[in-house]
């Protein structure tokens, strides 16, 4: 055997994937993951910690969002030969669908997983007093709060569902990728306040959720909606921690003290059976709903050996030229 085979693909002629991504994560990740270790280290120091929005939070995942979509478009081109619309955030017909459904289905989701709490006797429920006495600046947190979450479910999506996770897909089985990014995933919570074991087998298995609603569509769109909206109606719509991160302010207060096998007590629903059994639900779902498809401007974008000609005639996305 050759010793370019160790780093090229003799069939593509493309650096190898395990290459790839080694050149991807040292351009690009390791600056994000010092960074986010150590916020989360400061974070970790206190059981009480508090996410607490601010402008400067927003302009931080908006650069690291920047960062990571430039270093994943440089790779995508020199690495793969592929338009940076392949990653997932392009406009194809449709695509605010993948947003609105993955809105409602992270939403429906959480709603099932505090019922199942309040059947248990783990969960109570009430309005927010706050509302009523000064509903202006509330108002105003919440909506900085909401940015909070948008921009910080997009950065993670692009991060562990984005280039690396995509061009190991692209030559290795999916189980691989899968498992890999979402152990991956779960270390990065494992400094949350109120971390348990299980709360990281719960993270580690909503990576595999992800992950699995990534393949089933090809669109970030749509994981980072279910990502966001999960995260929204937990924390700032029924006042649960989110990953051991209390949000303020909420619509309403739940408190989860009993059960905690059930509700994951202060580290939130994440923490709780509740979550487990709503999330391997929702993958099984989300891979067998048929509504749910690959758009062909994606799948066309996506793949290299899609992307040839003949293909492009078949789906008719292209006309011959003369």
């Amino acid at each position: 055997m050759q010793l370019s085979t160790l780093f090229f693909n003799p069939r593509t002629r493309l650096l190898r994937s395990g290459w790839r991504v080694l050149v991807f994560a040292g351009s690009a990740l390791l600056p994000v993951l010092a960074t986010s270790f150590f916020s989360s280290s400061k974070q970790a120091g206190s059981r009480e910690a508090v996410f607490v929005p601010d402008w400067a939070m927003v302009v931080v995942y908006c650069a690291l969002i920047i960062w990571v979509g430039l270093v994943s478009w440089l790779c995508l081109h020199f690495l793969e030969r592929l338009r940076f619309a392949s990653l997932g955030y392009a406009f194809y017909r449709g695509w605010w669908r993948d947003l609105l459904s993955g809105c409602a289905i992270g939403a429906l989701m959480i709603m099932l997983t505090v019922a199942l709490q309040i059947i248990g006797s783990g969960t109570r429920v009430r309005v927010n007093p706050l509302w009523s006495s000064d509903i202006v600046s509330s108002l105003e947190s919440l909506c900085l709060a909401s940015l909070s979450l948008v921009v910080a479910a997009a950065f993670e999506e692009i991060a562990f569902r984005g280039y690396a996770f995509q061009t190991l897909l692209r030559d290795v089985p999916a189980w691989l990728p899968i498992i890999l990014l979402s152990l991956l995933f779960g270390l990065a919570h494992w400094s949350n306040p109120s971390r348990t074991t299980f709360s990281t087998i719960n993270t580690v298995l909503a990576g595999i959720w992800l992950a699995v609603a990534y393949l089933k569509t090809r669109s970030l769109w749509f994981t980072t909606a279910l990502h966001f909206s999960w995260n929204w109606t937990m924390g700032l719509f029924f006042g649960l921690p989110v990953s051991g991160l209390p949000l303020r302010p909420s619509l309403l207060i739940a408190t989860s003290e009993e059960r905690l096998w059930l509700t994951g007590g202060s580290y939130g629903c994440e923490g709780g059976v509740a979550a487990t059994l709503v999330f391997a639900l929702s993958i099984a779902l989300i891979w067998r709903a048929d509504w749910l498809r690959i758009a062909p401007e994606m799948r066309l974008a996506w793949s290299r050996e899609e992307a040839q000609p003949e293909t492009m005639l078949k789906l008719g996305l292209d006309q011959p030229s003369d």
